[in-house]
């Protein structure tokens, strides 16, 4: 079973570490853009990241051990939406409590941001349990686009998710994680 969860800033001394993962076939595979193996480019987007006042990410650990990357965008200021990625590089990032990274990450762009709607999109190439359980964790499926998205040659499905802040509330209690990614704790 994994043990406790913390998420801290990323800096340049990730850019290897975290280009590591997304360079990954297996994990590149279920990402909606590639990026190429470059370090000093990887360096360059952790520096323009750090500017960003619509895009917070984190490095999700494992008893302190970095194990994934997680990040907010948000992609409506005006209407107070945003989309959350999640890209797990270490097997401790998908087994024993890991997995409820996404409640310290909606704690945060529900009461830290204090945005009101996510919407994500999930590749069909993802896996089918992934897909199967969003609504268990309170989203809402909008539908699937067929072949929306074309990689190496390939048409594949997109699947939109959507939560409204109110949705979050009425299932959180069920997860137990009040806090955000910063550690904050939200209870109400």
């Amino acid at each position: 079973m994994s043990g406790a969860l913390s998420f801290i800033e990323p800096t340049e001394e990730h850019a290897r570490l975290l280009l590591d993962w997304r360079t990954r076939p297996d994990i590149a595979d279920q990402m909606l853009t590639r990026v190429p193996d470059d370090v000093e480019r990887q360096k360059a987007w952790l520096r323009r990241s750090k500017e960003r006042d619509d895009y917070v990410h984190r490095i999700l650990c494992v008893d302190g051990v970095p194990a994934g990357h997680v990040s907010i965008t948000i992609t409506e200021p005006a209407w107070r939406i945003a989309t959350i990625g999640v890209l797990m590089g270490e097997r401790a990032g998908r087994i024993g409590a890991a997995p409820l990274n996404f409640a310290y990450m909606l704690n945060h762009v529900f009461f830290t941001l204090g945005l009101r709607k996510v919407v994500n999109h999930i590749l069909g190439t993802n896996s089918p349990r992934l897909l199967k359980g969003q609504p268990l964790i309170g989203y809402r499926p909008v539908g699937v686009l067929t072949r929306q998205v074309v990689k190496d040659g390939r048409e594949i499905d997109l699947h939109i998710f959507e939560m409204l802040a109110e949705d979050w509330l009425a299932v959180r209690g069920r997860f137990g994680v009040y806090q955000d990614m910063d550690g904050r704790e939200w209870h109400g």
